[in-house]
């Protein structure tokens, strides 16, 4: 079996980090409050060398936030933890992601909101080409 597996271009139309809330439960990493995550696997033993760019409605994008992952790894990219020249990702605002990979890589967000009694968790794959 070939360890390709994934796209090297990944959209997520529809991002939304919401407000921190309450918190949904502590952990050994702290309390959980309300957040994105992008969620990526690594199938290939190659190294993926990954720029993530968000697009908002009404404002100049936040671009060109470059990583790399390592080969046959998982990783679950807190998004309101990043910090792009200086800049967070503000919350309770709409906006999209372009995932962009030198090799193919499989690409979920993740949202947990906290903001009422009730928690809310969803997740989506995103189009990939």
């Amino acid at each position: 079996m070939s360890d390709h597996l994934g796209k090297k271009v990944w959209a997520f139309p529809d991002a939304f980090l919401p407000a921190e809330g309450h918190p949904y439960k502590t952990t050994d990493h702290g309390d959980q409050f309300g957040h994105e995550s992008l969620c990526i696997v690594n199938y290939s033993t190659q190294d993926a060398n990954i720029q993530l760019d968000f697009l908002y409605e009404d404002q100049d994008p936040i671009e060109n936030y470059s990583f790399s992952m390592k080969g046959k790894r998982s990783l679950h990219l807190r998004l309101d933890h990043l910090e792009i020249d200086g800049v967070k990702l503000p919350r309770e605002k709409p906006y999209s992601i372009i995932l962009k990979s030198d090799i193919e890589v499989v690409a979920q967000l993740s949202r947990l909101d906290t903001t009422s009694d009730k928690n809310a968790f969803m997740t989506t794959m995103g189009w990939g080409v």
